[in-house]
């Protein structure tokens, strides 16, 4: 029998995330504390940032055809996978979200005030990261006069692009900061680096090259960009080179655990029928890597239990069909890392790929297919290939393979296209949400044709027989909270269709 995966419950697990803070945060909210030291707040936010986004959002693993809801659990007209969405869909996560900013805010309102650049910086750096998120999922969202407590409890809405030229502004302060930061700095507060600047700025400046990479497909590029393109391609300390990972000292404890790691397993190790028997990695998925011979897919996905070496994946959307009661393919150990390892931030294998992309583009110097390779070869060390390097070389070596050799690629929509569709492949169960923000820059535009960029080609579309519009949603509906706290903006922004609406970096 089917398992019945209420509406409500769906959508919180879904979110991955609510408005209760992690255990790392503080007994109160600082913005309430004039005594709060910014150094014990930071660590709490990089915990809570991480939680938000990694392994990424699950309706976009299902969107994207990482993942498919498993066939123990019935298929309902409500359900995400039939593309439709109510203002309760994101209500979770943009509460998530600005309470996340409301730290960061405290921590460089603080540090300013105290003379901290370091923990200035990189307060400033954590809210643009953010702040692009909320864009890149709501478009116009409140900004400039958000973030002052009772001083504006009812903020209004700052225009989508206009809030990414703040946040570059933001990036740029940040760097500034740090480079400036002397050689002393709160080492035990950076859950992330550890203190170390460069890696700050490294991190910065490649979340900078990701936003410029979202306005690619505009014609017509904001007055912004070119400015930007410059600071990022100049600055010295270049991209990320290792991975950005969060470990505040995670551990096998209630509440405590690495985040993708309590979402599926309980502490003793058992699979969570309220969330983790509830995906399924999709069809689609575990064909891909079959079928270009990659060593992923048992690092991504496991096999079944009695059958060693067979994989199965479930299809998004089916009613009737996908298989139950556990005889489907599971998480694999490379990215069930375990309770006690460090969280993904943002990979080496996404910095060398959207280096990859750039370069193919002419906005930054540098070889593509050099930076092409070095992707995929962080990404099989990530996950812990065996014998990464030489397993990466023989995978994107495979001659006129259209999917992993770079060189059958003549153009630039043809690069651009085997780039993305190898990031998707390498941040599958750990970053889906760059899957749909490349989806959105290029494959809805071309549904049903091919071949075109996008991270999979044809992306595959959902079967559920619930659809009204077989399209997956270009943006989110403002939430819930918003047309109740703050009904007056939100309205103003006139109603919004999720299908249509567009992000600004839409074309």
């Amino acid at each position: 029998m089917k398992k019945i995966f209420l509406v409500l419950t769906s959508i919180s697990l879904i979110a991955g995330v609510g408005c209760k803070k992690g255990y790392l945060d503080v007994n109160t909210n600082p913005n309430q504390s004039t005594s709060a030291d910014p150094g014990t707040v930071l660590p709490s936010a990089l915990v809570a940032t991480v939680a938000q986004w990694y392994p990424g959002r699950s309706e976009h693993s299902g969107w994207l055809a990482s993942w498919a809801i498993s066939g123990s659990y019935a298929i309902s007209s409500t359900d995400f996978s039939t593309y439709k969405m109510t203002t309760d869909f994101g209500d979770g996560l943009w509460a998530a979200v600005y309470d996340n900013l409301e730290d960061y805010q405290y921590i460089q309102d603080k540090a300013a005030s105290t003379n901290l650049p370091f923990l200035e910086g990189t307060a400033r750096i954590m809210k643009a990261y953010q702040f692009h998120h909320l864009v890149d999922l709501w478009n116009d969202v409140p900004y400039t006069d958000a973030l002052k407590g009772s001083l504006s409890l009812r903020p209004t809405y700052t225009k989508g692009m206009v809030v990414y030229d703040s946040l570059f502004k933001e990036i740029q302060r940040g760097i500034t900061l740090i480079k400036n930061a002397g050689t002393t700095v709160a080492g035990n507060s950076d859950v992330m680096f550890g203190g170390d600047k460069t890696k700050w700025v490294k991190f910065a400046n490649t979340v900078r090259l990701r936003m410029l990479l979202r306005m690619s497909e505009l014609t017509a590029k904001p007055p912004f960009f070119q400015t930007n393109l410059d600071l990022t391609k100049n600055e010295g300390a270049g991209f990320l080179t290792q991975d950005a990972l969060v470990q505040p000292g995670y551990s096998n404890s209630a509440g405590k655990g690495n985040p993708f790691w309590q979402r599926f397993y309980d502490l003793s190790g058992g699979q969570v029928s309220s969330y983790g028997d509830f995906w399924a990695p999709s069809k689609f998925a575990v064909s891909f890597y079959q079928n270009n011979n990659d060593p992923r897919l048992n690092r991504e996905f496991s096999p079944l239990k009695n059958t060693p070496n067979t994989f199965v994946g479930n299809t998004l959307g089916a009613t009737n069909g996908n298989p139950t009661n556990g005889n489907y393919s599971l998480f694999g150990p490379g990215v069930l890392v375990g309770p006690g390892e460090a969280a993904v931030m943002m990979l080496a294998a996404e910095s060398y790929f959207l280096q990859a992309e750039a370069a193919v583009l002419g906005y930054i110097p540098g070889d593509a297919q050099t930076l092409y390779q070095q992707g995929i070869t962080e990404s099989f060390r990530y996950l812990k290939v065996p014998n990464f390097a030489a397993a990466a070389t023989a995978y994107y070596s495979q001659s006129g393979n259209a999917q992993v050799d770079f060189s059958t690629a003549t153009t630039i929509l043809a690069k651009q296209t085997i780039i993305l569709r190898q990031k998707w492949a390498a941040l599958n169960s750990i970053n889906s949400f760059e899957a749909y923000a490349d989806y959105r820059r290029f494959d809805y535009l071309h549904t049903g044709t091919a071949p075109y960029p996008g991270p999979l080609g044809n992306t595959p579309l959902s079967v559920s027989p619930f659809i009204d519009i077989p399209r997956i949603p270009l943006r989110y509906k403002y939430p819930t909270s918003e047309y109740s706290k703050n009904p007056d903006n939100v309205g103003a922004e006139g109603n919004i269709d999720h299908q249509t609406g567009k992000i600004f970096w839409i074309r």
